[in-house]
């Protein structure tokens, strides 16, 4: 998956705030494999909703979400499902971590089934980096809401897709940490070619060469 495109998208059943000054909603937009982008938007203006339809996980919306040439709407529901392997993925306000599993076999998870042992030096290096590094063999549910969004961090990019969607997810992080976070997921993702999509109440407190759209 190389290009994931809006195409007029506006949301069926309520109106986002400002939805006229939207530089997103009823307007067309590619996001290219590699790009970079952060989009702000109030509570009510329908980030949630944007981002879990560009996941495809509702068609909630009017218009068209592409995957490249594919309408999403039209693809059958195990090909949505297969393109989160690889093409696209999102991590959750609510981070979605397993509660009775520890944080490292939430974050292997990610790699599907592909040899575990090979991703383990790699998980280990962005859990030292993000400071979680004495959480992994701790159960998610004994974890703090800011340990956690930082575990599902390292679980998105432990082995990244083409796109990562990321919905507040430093929510519950110091500016210091919040900055970490955004290194990391910007370092791995260069490495990896993928495109970064955040959705964010506010622009973040510290540099960066991220595009910036409002929703």
């Amino acid at each position: 998956m190389d290009n994931i495109i809006l195409e007029n998208i506006s949301p069926k059943y309520f109106i986002p705030r400002n939805v006229e000054q939207s530089e997103i909603w009823k307007k067309n937009i590619r996001f290219s494999k590699g790009d970079k982008h952060l989009i702000v938007a109030p509570s009510g203006s329908g980030k949630s909703t944007l981002a879990t339809a560009i996941l495809g996980t509702h068609f909630q919306y009017e218009g068209n979400i592409k995957y490249d040439q594919q309408v999403v709407k039209d693809l059958h529901l195990e090909k949505i499902v297969g393109n989160r392997k690889n093409g696209v993925s999102l991590l959750f306000q609510d981070v979605r971590l397993i509660k009775n599993l520890t944080i490292s076999e939430n974050i292997l998870l990610r790699v599907f089934n592909e040899d575990r042992k090979k991703y383990i030096p790699t998980m280990e290096e962005y859990a030292q980096r993000l400071g979680i590094e004495n959480l992994l063999n701790k159960k998610a549910e004994n974890c703090s809401y800011g340990e956690r969004q930082r575990s599902a961090i390292v679980r998105s990019l432990i082995n990244p897709t083409n796109f990562l969607i990321y919905d507040e997810c430093f929510s519950h992080l110091d500016v210091n940490n919040k900055q970490i976070a955004f290194n990391l997921i910007n370092e791995v993702s260069k490495q990896s070619g993928s495109s970064v999509i955040f959705f964010e109440l506010n622009k973040f407190p510290f540099e960066h060469i991220y595009q910036l759209l409002h929703l």
